[in-house]
C-alpha cells in the first residue's frame, strides 16, 4: 500500500513558517515598547502613591531645593516691600539702612527658604500638598464634582504654607492681602485642559493591558508558527524585549535632553531640570530595565537548549543529576529560582503576582528542559587508547579530520 502523503506535504508543517514567526516577533517587540510607555504613564501620573514618592525624592534632591527655594524668595518679596517694613520699625536715625538691610536679608532669603524646605515639618506639608492636589486631580480626570471642579477645574499644588513660613523667619506679617491665597501654587491642571487630560487618562487606563496582551499573543504566535525553529524564535522574542527596554532608554535619554535644553531658559536652572527628568523618569527606567532582564533570561533559556558546544556541555553536566529524579533537579532548579527571586532584575519579582507567574513560567521551563536532557543519549565512557586503536582488535584506524 502507497501512502498519500507526498514528501513535500509530510515535511511542510515541520518546517513552520519561520518568516511569519519573525514577523510576528518584531511586531511584538515594537508592542512591547508602546506598552512601556504606557505603564509608566499609568503608574506615574494615575498613582497617587507613585506621585507623591516622586514628589517626595524631588524634594530631597538639593539643586530642585535650591531652584524651589529661589521661586518661594520671589513669590514673597513680589507681594511684600521688606525695605517700607524694616524703615518703619527702625529709629528715624537708622531709617537710611532700611534699604540695604532689605537687600542683605533678601540676598540671605533663599538659602533660609532651603533650610525650610529640607526640614521634616515643611517635608510632611510637601507630601501632603501633593497628594491632595494629585487625589484631586484624579477626581477631576474620572469626572466627579466636587469644590476644586467648582473653583474653576483647577488643581493646584499649594506651597502657601512654604511662603508664609519664610516670611515668618524674617519677622514679616503675612495675613490678609499681603500674602494672598494663590502665592506660591503650582497650577497642575486648568479648565481648558481638563477635556484633553480625561481623553488621555481613559486611555491610558486600558493601554497597558491591551499592549501587554497583544505583545504576548504575538510572541506566543511567533513560537508557535517557528515550527521545529521553536528554539530560535524563543531567541528572537528575547531579543525583543531586550531590544524594546534598550530603545526606551535610547529615547529617554534624547528626549531629555531637548527637554532640558527647551526648559533651560537660564544656565543656572539647568541642574534643577535635569534632576527633576532623572527622577520623574526613573519609574521609566525601572520598568525598561525589566523588559531588557526578561528578554535576557529568555536568550539564557533558548541558549541552553541550544547545539553549542557550552550547551551541550551543560546539559551532559545536569544529565546524571536529571536521571536521578526530579526531587534532585528541581531543587537545583529552586536554588536559582531563589537567587533571581533575591536579585529582582525585573520588577515585577518585588510583587506577590509577579513572583507566582514567574514561578509557573520558570516550572515549565525547567521541565522542558529537563526532558530534553534526559532524551539525549548519555555520552560514551572515554577509553583510554581507544582513540588510536588497539593491535589485532580490528578496529579501524580513524580517519584524519574532514
Amino acid at each position: 500500500m502507497v501512502s498519500t502523503d507526498s514528501p513535500a506535504s509530510s515535511t511542510a508543517p515541520r518546517r513552520g513558517h519561520p518568516r511569519w514567526a519573525l514577523a510576528l516577533a518584531v511586531l511584538g517587540g515594537l508592542l512591547t515598547f508602546a506598552a512601556i510607555f504606557s505603564i509608566w504613564i499609568n503608574r506615574q501620573a494615575l498613582n497617587t502613591d507613585n506621585w507623591v514618592n516622586t514628589s517626595n525624592k524631588l524634594l530631597a534632591n538639593e539643586d530642585v531645593r535650591h531652584r524651589l527655594s529661589e521661586y518661594l524668595t520671589e513669590q514673597l518679596f513680589a507681594k511684600v516691600d521688606l525695605s517700607e517694613d524694616l524703615q518703619a520699625a527702625l529709629p528715624p536715625r537708622l531709617a537710611p539702612l532700611a534699604g540695604p538691610a532689605a537687600g542683605a536679608l533678601e540676598g540671605a532669603a533663599p538659602r533660609v527658604a532651603e533650610r525650610i524646605l529640607a526640614s521634616a515639618p515643611f517635608e510632611a506639608i510637601w507630601e501632603t500638598s501633593n497628594r491632595t492636589a494629585h487625589e484631586a486631580l484624579l477626581r477631576i480626570l474620572n469626572g466627579e464634582t466636587g469644590p476644586i471642579a467648582a473653583q474653576g477645574d483647577k488643581v493646584v499644588l499649594e506651597l502657601r504654607p512654604a511662603v508664609k513660613r519664610l516670611g515668618e523667619r524674617f519677622g514679616i506679617g503675612v495675613t490678609g492681602e499681603r500674602i494672598p491665597a494663590g502665592a506660591g501654587n503650582i497650577t497642575i491642571l486648568e479648565g481648558g485642559e481638563l477635556k484633553t487630560a480625561q481623553d488621555i487618562a481613559k486611555a491610558v487606563r486600558r493601554l497597558p493591558i491591551v499592549l501587554t496582551l497583544l505583545a504576548l499573543a504575538c510572541f506566543a504566535g511567533a513560537i508557535f508558527l517557528a515550527g521545529p525553529r521553536r528554539r530560535e524564535a524563543l531567541r528572537a522574542v528575547g531579543f525583543a524585549f531586550a531590544a524594546a527596554g534598550l530603545l526606551v532608554l535610547a529615547l529617554r535619554g534624547f528626549a531629555g535632553s531637548l527637554v532640558v535644553d527647551e526648559l533651560s531658559r537660564v544656565s543656572s536652572a539647568e541642574p534643577a531640570i535635569e534632576a527633576v527628568w532623572d527622577i520623574a523618569t526613573s519609574l521609566l527606567v525601572t520598568v525598561a530595565a525589566s523588559a531588557i532582564a526578561f528578554g535576557v533570561l529568555l536568550i539564557v533559556a533558548a541558549w541552553a537548549a541550544g547545539a553549542t558546544r557550552p550547551a551541550v556541555a551543560l546539559r551532559r553536566f545536569a544529565q546524571p543529576y536529571a536521571r536521578r529524579g526530579p526531587a534532585t533537579f528541581y531543587g537545583a532548579a529552586l536554588l536559582v529560582f531563589l537567587v533571581l527571586i533575591a536579585w529582582a532584575p525585573i520588577a515585577a519579582f518585588r510583587k506577590p503576582l509577579g513572583v507566582l507567574i514567574f514561578a509557573l513560567l520558570f516550572a515549565v521551563g525547567t521541565e522542558l528542559w529537563r526532558r530534553q536532557v534526559l532524551a539525549e543519549p548519555e555520552p560514551a565512557p572515554h577509553r583510554a587508547g581507544s582513540s588510536r586503536g588497539s593491535p589485532g582488535s580490528g578496529d579501524a584506524a580513524p580517519s584524519p579530520p574532514s
